[in-house]
Formats: structure tokens, sequence, C-alpha cells
């Protein structure tokens, strides 16, 4: 042990005021750049899950027409093509499956509602304009089925958070068809 002089405290002890506002102002520039990528995101991920719910009606409905000659159902219940969602038994009039959930609602899961599109020149027309939800069950998160010209083809059609159309693979309602 060192009798006589005080120990000197180390100039090198912390951090000074200018390093850590650099290192704030960095950092703030950072989240700057890193936030506009996540601004929507939830949003997004929900219009995504929707677009899977449209896509497991279609399924769906591509099941059924092949277990009935060809023919479309006329709805997505157990007359139609319910049995053919997940959890169902996958045969004409059996007993129904699951739904999918509501992503953007949170809400059961409830049969595609019909938004009484029972003509291909119907579907076409209400393809070619964003109309709201209204057309589709008053739809947030919602997805329609219906069917056109006896069977012959169908639309499928989900709503955003807003009632929007959300778009399919081919404009805003995803139609199919044997001809």
């Amino acid at each position: 042990m060192r009798i006589g002089k005080a120990a000197e405290p180390s100039r090198h002890a912390g951090f000074t005021l200018v390093e850590l506002l650099v290192v704030v102002v960095i950092i703030g520039i950072l989240a700057a750049i890193a936030l506009p990528n996540f601004i929507g995101a939830e949003q997004k991920a929900r219009n995504a899950a929707v677009r899977g719910n449209m896509r497991t009606v279609v399924i769906a409905s591509e099941s059924y027409a092949t277990d009935s000659g060809g023919s479309y159902a006329k709805d997505a219940s157990s007359t139609g093509c319910g049995p053919y969602f997940p959890g169902g038994n996958n045969a004409v009039g059996g007993t129904n499956g699951y739904y999918p959930p509501n992503p953007i609602t949170g809400g059961a899961a409830t049969a595609p509602a019909s938004a009484g599109l029972t003509t291909i020149a119907l579907i076409q027309a209400q393809r070619a304009k964003n109309a709201g939800a209204a057309a589709f069950g008053n739809g947030r998160g919602a997805v329609s089925y219906d069917q056109a010209d006896a069977g012959v083809s169908y639309a499928v059609a989900g709503g955003d958070a807003n009632g929007n159309y959300i778009p399919g693979t081919n404009g805003s309602c995803l139609v199919m068809s044997n001809n």
C-alpha cells in the first residue's frame, strides 16, 4: 500500500456529453430510416391473411368441382363446398369443415358471404370497379364466394380493414371458369 499521495481519478472513466449526443443522434437517424418500413406492416399482414382465406375458398371450390363433374358449388355452406374446408370430410353434402377466421375483426369463422354476383357479366363488372365492402357482405376481412353461369364460373373476393376489395391474382375479384 502506498502512503502519502492520494490516487488520482482517471480522466477516461466515462463518456463525454458530446459522445452521448452523437450516439443519440445516430440512433435517431437509424430509427427514422427504419420506421417507414414498419408502418403498415400489420395491415399488410392482415391483408395477406385475407388473401390466404380467399385461397382456401378457391381450393374448397375446386375440390368440390372435382367431385361433382366439373360444376362449381352454388355457395360455401353445407350444400356447397363447406365440407371441403379444412377439417371437413371432403365429400359432397358431408360434414362442414372449418371456415377461415376473419383476420381483421378477429371474429369467429363464418362461411363466405355471397355478393349476389350471379352472372359472369356482373362478376366482370364488379372486378372492373373497386367497389366497397357492401358488395360482399360489408366486409372488413370478409371473403365472398359467388357462383355464376349455372356452375360454370365463380368469383372470390376479400375486403380490407376499410371495406375495400383486396385484389386477387388478376384484379379486384378472383374469377375462375371452366370455359
